[in-house]
């Protein structure tokens, strides 16, 4: 039996309990793998797909340089980091508590910024580090401005990190998938003061109910995984048919940055 082509790497999962996180870990260890979670909520439900899993609100530098330790000390070295885990807030800006802008660059961008930084001498050379971004990097979302922002930020660290760790020929990848049908979605932070914002917001809420399973997106994501040159980024998923990710990607390189915002109103407002 031909040997599968990840069998007996090592991998790390941030966010790995639920949703995108737990899809890529499932199919992972499908593959071989030996997979190890760090979430901030653990059940014992998922137990037998993790070698290891540690409880960690990545946004505390503490605790997570103790979780680095404690996985470095079992594996000596990994050769897969998956920054995957996130949240959203929704509303208008002007609406928004400055804590949870603070939180949600906290725990979306900087905090993958000190994994990457903190794992990055424990990666076998040729190994990948892949982070979870977003469509709203390409077509930044009414409504969700900061969370937007946040995945924006993760892209350019990204592209950044590759050029500087070419030489170790470690691979960085950023994974762009559209609407997906989550726990996300229900656990956003939403804070708004009228009916239409609330509105307009739920509109985009059924158009991620109705998105791709994670299960779809985490069987790409791990052919990306496979690669020995993954491409800087790849969009994944369908908005709107005939709009895939591929199609959108392409589209907000030649079309006038005006009329990129008038689809996006398109797509997601009501009105």
């Amino acid at each position: 039996m031909k040997k599968r082509k990840l069998e007996g790497k090592i991998a790390v999962v941030s966010g790995a309990s639920s949703g995108i996180g737990l899809a890529i870990a499932k199919r992972l260890q499908e593959e071989g793998v030996k997979v190890f979670d760090i979430s901030k909520n653990l059940s014992k439900e998922h137990d037998k797909i993790f070698q290891g899993r540690f409880e960690c609100d990545i946004s505390d530098n503490a605790r997570v340089q103790q979780v680095v330790q404690e996985i470095v000390a079992k594996t000596k070295k990994i050769d897969m980091l998956f920054c995957n885990a996130g949240f959203g807030i929704a509303g208008l800006v002007e609406n928004a508590e400055l804590e949870s802008i603070d939180k949600i660059i906290s725990v979306n961008l900087a905090a993958h910024m000190k994994m990457s930084k903190l794992f990055i001498p424990h990666i076998a050379e040729g190994g990948k580090i892949i982070f979870t971004g977003s469509l709203a990097t390409l077509l930044p979302l009414p409504y969700q401005a900061c969370y937007s922002a946040s995945k924006a930020g993760i892209e350019s660290f990204a592209r950044a990190l590759a050029t500087e760790l070419r030489t170790r020929k470690i691979k960085v990848c950023t994974f762009m998938p559209c609407d997906v049908a989550t726990g996300f979605t229900d656990a956003r932070v939403v804070e708004v003061k009228n009916e239409q914002e609330k509105k307009e917001i739920q509109n985009m809420a059924k158009s991620e109910r109705n998105g791709a399973t994670p299960d779809y997106i985490a069987k790409r994501v791990v052919k990306l995984a496979k690669k020995k040159n993954p491409p800087l980024r790849k969009a994944l998923g369908v908005v709107i048919f005939p709009l895939t990710g591929k199609t959108i990607s392409f589209l907000v390189r030649i079309l006038p940055v005006r009329f990129v915002n008038f689809l996006i109103r398109t797509i997601y407002l009501a009105n």
